[in-house]
């Protein structure tokens, strides 16, 4: 599929979501918990008709405001790439038919009947990562809203005590009480996932573990195609480095990384007097890594300086995205 055909599925899905009327719709609350692999073991929790009502208002609130943005064509679409900020106006999206790690974590999730019944088990809340709201409305695929969470907001766990008002006076709640906001992270339906809040869609998904399972074999294409003096440095500078594994990863998927020529990079290095140096010539020339400038042969590699048309100033940029021309 190509980027703009990917680009008006998603749009054409986003808009069926959009328009979904969360009140005739069945809703089931889903708890994930990770204690192994990552893979989220997910619970259904039986809910009164009242919190129904309310997680389909959540729901509704916050499917109202991104309607008023499209149809005011101030909500902009992307396809999902790692390394980029979103802004408020934004959505990513991800074709999952391309992300089938993420795809296998809510794998489950299709068939909620089967799923175990959460009954306040221990080492379940421990290990409590996100929650899921699927909504199952009538001719639509199940759609899906999910929201990071975290053990703390078990009263339980937290470092506040509750209490509440009863019979005139205001008693300490024992019992485990679980605290829902109003926010939502990321949507999913028909093989399209979209993003609003970023990082949180990374941790819900454990995007940098899967960054570091395949650390690796970044390097290891970083190596094949990119000369780099001192490498075992610089490889050990990146590994454990979240921020510049996700980085690297970035360069290794980027159309121009197999086609990148010294003289390229020698040029770009002239060109905005860059504090980077080579070592050798010829065929055997290399760029070389200073262990006190770990990010500058990234950000190099990364494309990260530019160039304005319009004002013929340079800059040093820490999120871009590719134009279609």
């Amino acid at each position: 599929m190509t980027d703009k055909s990917n680009l008006k599925k998603a749009r054409e899905i986003l808009e069926k979501v959009l328009a979904v009327s969360p009140a005739i719709c069945k809703l089931q609350l889903c708890l994930a918990s990770t204690r192994k692999d990552n893979i989220p073991d997910f619970q259904r929790v039986v809910i009164t008709d009242s919190v129904v009502c309310e997680f389909q208002d959540i729901i509704l609130k916050f499917l109202k405001k991104y309607t008023k943005e499209m149809k005011a064509n101030n909500l902009i679409l992307h396809k999902y790439e790692a390394s980029t900020k979103l802004d408020s106006h934004e959505v990513e999206f991800l074709n999952l038919a391309e992300f089938s790690e993420v795809k296998k974590q809510i794998g489950s999730l299709a068939n909620i009947p089967g799923l175990a019944k959460f009954e306040s088990d221990e080492d379940f809340i421990e290990n409590l990562r996100f929650y899921v709201l699927i909504l199952k409305c009538e001719k639509l695929k199940p759609i899906y809203f999910f929201r990071t969470y975290t053990p703390k907001r078990e009263l339980s766990r937290s470092s506040f005590m509750a209490i509440i008002f009863d019979k005139n006076q205001y008693e300490k709640v024992t019992d485990s009480l679980l605290l829902f906001d109003k926010k939502i992270d990321c949507i999913y339906s028909d093989g399209y996932l979209f993003i609003k809040n970023k990082a949180n869609f990374q941790r819900i998904f454990e995007f940098y573990s899967l960054l570091i399972k395949s650390a690796k074999q970044t390097l290891r294409a970083i190596k094949e195609n990119i000369p780099i003096d001192n490498f075992t440095a610089f490889s050990k500078a990146c590994e454990g480095h979240l921020l510049k594994l996700a980085k690297l990863k970035n360069i290794a998927s980027k159309p121009y990384f197999e086609k990148l020529k010294m003289s390229d990079i020698k040029t770009a290095i002239k060109k905005y007097n860059l504090d980077i140096k080579t070592v050798g010539s010829g065929k055997g020339e290399k760029i070389h890594f200073d262990s006190s400038d770990k990010w500058g042969i990234l950000k190099l590699l990364d494309d990260d300086y530019l160039d304005s048309i319009m004002t013929g100033s340079s800059y040093e940029v820490n999120s871009k995205r590719l134009r279609s021309t």
